[in-house]
């Protein structure tokens, strides 16, 4: 079995299904560890001390409010970072530093980094000390989103898009979501160009709207106001129908393009939608831990990569650049 440690109780860590059966749902790291069979769930870091007795009444692990103290006293193989943003390279150099032996991999939340040199250091020094670096974009390793990029490649779904994408907290905090999945379903940014500088959220992440052109087709991503609602959908629409990723990813739908059985000459969508299985909003925090163990296996594996991540992060420091 992995050990794993997780550093960061905040709501990816432990709170999102704090309250909420595992059989249910599963969308926090700690969660999705305690379940799974192959990992095996050694202990919790955060500065916060409500926080930590949280995370020792539900899951029965030894807690610690400094993450060198961790590292020594758990010896883990698997280092989960779901700390804020900002925290992400300090704490990424301290594992790799103090650790000994240093960890098989290290799952961290997305992005890698608001700043894209640290991001580059990050990828970098895993690579130099032969940590896997993981990122945890979690729709990637949904298997809803493994069928869109199958019937894509396929053209069971025709590849040529045009579409919109709807985000809401920020470009990077929550838009960087959808622009890594619609890197993975429609491959390299081309060009972009900005429609609408937007406001910051939080003070420091852009909210844009920008027309991306991918390999295979062009999106233009829409901020919503966060304050008002989240607001996070995608809609693509191809030569042959229409995909509609919807809620964040919690349901997903296609309409084929038919010949109007009316009207000759005209063709229009079906007035059914086939519904894709999705397991976003229920269990997908065990989806991108089913795709880590494929991983480590040397398997092939659903999973965002650091190298991918960064070339995410790429591409969104690209358009903030032109803000």
């Amino acid at each position: 079995m992995w050990k794993v440690l997780i550093v960061g109780l905040g709501q990816i860590g432990i709170g999102y299904d704090y309250h909420l059966h595992p059989d249910d749902y599963i969308l926090t790291h700690a969660q999705a560890f305690q379940a799974h069979p192959l990992f095996e769930l050694v202990g919790g870091v955060d500065p916060n001390p409500v926080q930590r007795e949280l995370f020792a009444k539900k899951y029965h692990r030894p807690i610690f409010a400094d993450l060198n103290d961790a590292l020594k006293k758990t010896q883990s193989q698997i280092v989960v970072i779901a700390l804020p943003t900002v925290l992400h390279g300090d704490a990424i150099r301290t594992i790799l530093q103090e650790s000994n032996p240093v960890p098989v991999a290290i799952v961290c939340e997305k992005p890698l980094s608001y700043d894209l040199e640290e991001a580059r250091q990050i990828e970098k020094m895993c690579a130099v000390q032969g940590c896997r670096l993981y990122v945890n974009y979690m729709r990637r390793s949904d298997p809803g989103v493994a069928e869109i990029k199958r019937r894509l490649d396929t053209r069971l779904i025709d590849p040529l898009v045009k579409g919109t994408v709807w985000y809401s907290k920020g470009l990077f905090h929550n838009g960087s979501h959808f622009f890594n999945l619609l890197q993975y379903w429609l491959g390299s940014v081309e060009k972009f160009q900005v429609i609408e500088p937007g406001r910051l959220w939080d003070g420091i992440d852009p909210e844009p709207d920008v027309q991306i052109t991918f390999t295979r087709g062009s999106v233009t991503f829409l901020a919503a106001d966060e304050k008002n609602f989240s607001h996070c959908t995608v809609e693509l629409i191809a030569k042959n129908g229409r995909l509609f990723y919807a809620r964040g990813g919690e349901t997903i739908t296609w309409q084929a393009a038919i010949q109007d059985p009316l009207l000759k000459g005209y063709t229009r969508l079906t007035s059914s939608e086939e519904m894709i299985k999705t397991e976003t909003g229920r269990r997908s925090q065990y989806q991108v831990i089913e795709q880590l163990a494929l991983s480590l296996a040397g398997k092939e594996a659903q999973i965002c990569e650091g190298s991918e991540a960064l070339r995410t992060l790429e591409s969104l420091s690209a358009i903030r650049n032109t803000l």
